[in-house]
């Protein structure tokens, strides 16, 4: 976002020490006694920016020149110098801190000029991005261009100004008031009034009124029609009232049984899931049953086989000459004729290891099923259980919504009276709306200011009375919550009251939050601003409604503390505060504090050298 910052202020003559301030480009403190020059500061700068005189003190004399240094958008550092009796403006291209001794860069005119850039309004417009910005001046949408003193009221506030119970930003002349406030309502939108038609002359205007009543009025008494049989708002508004409180106990009620419902839901779908696992286990032990089955009587063939094997192994012998199976002899070493036991020969140990294996493999087979037919029965129990629990939760179900659905059907029927007493009460709102503006119509013009601030964007004032009311709290400013800018009233609401009915100290600080919340409400939201904010005297008159007189003339500490601990803390922008109470903590590294002392052997005596009773200046202490 572009934005200007100040870097100093410097008074120069031909024989002359020149006195020069320098800014923080964040926070800047000038404090000390009255006269010494620190509310001369304020009304230098504002001099250098396009302000139509220099306020006139002793001090001056001497010097010629007042040059003011900034640094751009881009960083680039210029400086403006203008001479002590007025006129225009020159433009130096560098930081200068001395009497100029070469020709400016540019001159420029001090007053602001539609049709011409060669003036410091339009300069500075171009360098924050509102150059060629018009706003509504105006009724009849006559707009003017934006000029660069329309945005110092409220970036650059005197201490007149910040006591003063004009509104903040407002200058307190009737005939400027309309284009305050779109200046004003540029800032806090960043949108400018260029697209306005000037409205026609004053017979048109009469033709258009009295055609906008017909319209208006024929519209009216369409809904009138409508309304017609239709109880009075008040009555409506009764009807609402109950309608509200009988649908909110109906939809507490089917809260409730929805939540029953949904409970119950998630343990049938529970159930179910765990009705298909017992399902799917049921299935494979079933088929690992059979399975099983096949193998116990594959077993069983095997022994009766080994078993026949045993018994007709003898035989076996009887067919031809070969090694015995039972003893092992080779045929020459075999007696025929004598008997062979047959139990102790290899054969025999064959058959009584595969029998004695098989058996085992059996014996194992059946513990298996065994265990396999406990778990099935197990599973056959738990299924059908589970069936019967999800059938109860399933009927448990189907209660709940036959209890829901004729309280739906209820709730549907009071939601529809409520609309249609909705329907009836926006109704009458038009109605109301229609004969307002045939009031206005009916005038012969409308208020110059009301036209204005109905271009003031709801949510716009909405977050902006949140910064103000955020920045006071911060304060620790009494009912802080409660602070609002009002935009009927272009001013602050605190306490109920305006802000001009406050005493000075109040409105003292109510204007610098107004200010800070301002500039803070365009950088968050990066539209277009100076950059900078000064302040003269926000704290030195205020007094919160529950101090004690014990404490004098001076200012509330807590106050002080938090103001300078915000402007440090929670502004983005530069400030540059100027106030005759010292600041009560030290400032953070990158602030300056600046104070005079009025003391000529004491530190800074102000601004200026001082004058001496014959006129001369003194030495000038820095």
């Amino acid at each position: 976002m572009a934005r200007l910052t100040l870097s100093h202020l410097t008074f120069t003559g031909t024989n002359a020490t020149p006195a020069s301030v320098d800014f923080s480009r964040h926070v800047t403190v000038i404090h000390g006694p009255s006269d010494t020059g620190k509310s001369f500061i304020v009304d230098a700068i504002d001099f250098v920016l396009g302000a139509k005189q220099l306020k006139e003190i002793p001090e001056r004399e001497g010097y010629s020149r007042v040059l003011l240094g900034l640094a751009l958008p881009t960083g680039e550092p210029v400086t403006l110098a203008r001479s002590v009796d007025g006129g225009g403006i020159s433009l130096y291209r560098a930081d200068i801190r001395v009497e100029p001794s070469t020709p400016p860069d540019e001159t420029l005119a001090a007053k602001h000029s539609a049709a011409n850039m060669k003036n410091i309004s339009r300069y500075l417009l171009d360098q924050v991005g509102l150059d060629e910005r018009h706003v509504r001046k105006n009724a009849q949408n006559v707009t003017n261009m934006v000029s660069f003193r329309d945005l110092t009221r409220l970036c650059l506030i005197g201490e007149t100004e910040m006591q003063a119970e004009e509104a903040p930003g407002l200058s307190g002349n009737p005939v400027n008031k309309t284009k305050e406030v779109s200046v004003l309502k540029l800032l806090l939108s960043g949108e400018d009034d260029s697209a306005l038609a000037a409205v026609p002359s004053a017979q048109e205007q009469k033709r258009l009124r009295g055609a906008r009543q017909e319209v208006v009025e024929r519209m009216l008494s369409q809904l009138e029609s409508q309304l017609q049989d239709v109880a009075e708002p008040a009555e409506l508004m009764t009807q609402l009232g109950k309608l509200n409180r009988t649908i909110d106990d109906h939809s507490t009620m089917l809260g409730t049984l929805a939540a029953q419902r949904g409970q119950l839901l998630r343990d049938y779908n529970e159930l179910q899931s765990a009705d298909s696992a017992q399902r799917s286990e049921y299935s494979d032990a079933a088929a690992l049953r059979q399975r099983f089955a096949l193998l116990q009587r594959q077993y069983e063939s095997d022994l009766a086989r080994l078993e026949m094997i045993a018994e007709a192994g003898n035989l076996l012998g009887y067919f031809r000459r070969r090694t015995c199976v039972f003893c092992g002899a080779e045929p020459a070493s075999q007696h025929l004729n004598v008997g062979c036991e047959g139990d102790s020969t290899s054969f025999g140990r064959s058959v009584d290891s595969e029998t004695r294996k098989t058996q085992g493999l059996l014996d194992d087979l059946r513990v298996t099923i065994e265990s396999l037919d406990t778990r099935t029965e197990a599973l056959r129990t738990s299924i059908s259980m589970t069936r019967r629990n999800a059938m109860a939760l399933q009927k448990g179900i189907e209660e709940l919504d036959a209890r829901m659905n004729p309280e739906k059907g209820n709730l549907r029927e009071l939601l529809g009276k409520r609309s249609e007493i909705e329907k009836h009460l926006s109704l009458y709102e038009q109605v109301k709306t229609l004969e307002d503006m045939i009031r206005r119509i009916a005038d012969e013009t409308e208020a110059e200011v009301a036209t204005a601030v109905a271009g003031l964007s709801l949510t716009a004032v909405r977050e902006f009375s949140a910064e103000i009311s955020k920045r006071l709290a911060e304060w620790g400013y009494p009912g802080a919550g409660s602070v609002r800018y009002d935009r009927s009233e272009l001013d602050i609401i605190a306490g109920d009251q305006q802000r001009a009915a406050h005493g000075k100290g109040v409105r003292a600080v109510l204007h610098a939050a107004f200010t800070l919340a301002l500039a803070q409400y365009c950088f968050d939201r990066e539209l277009p601003h100076p950059g900078f904010v000064v302040l003269d005297s926000p704290l030195v008159t205020y007094r919160p409604p529950d101090q004690s007189s014990e404490r004098g003339d001076e200012p509330p500490e807590g106050v002080v503390r938090a103001f300078y601990r915000d402007v440090q803390d929670n502004f983005d922008g530069q400030i540059i505060i100027v106030e005759n109470t010292d600041p009560l903590d030290p400032l953070g590294a990158d602030a300056f504090d600046i104070r005079f002392t009025k003391r000529v052997d004491d530190g800074r005596y102000g601004f200026m050298p001082a004058v001496a009773d014959d006129g001369s200046a003194g030495a000038l202490a820095i």
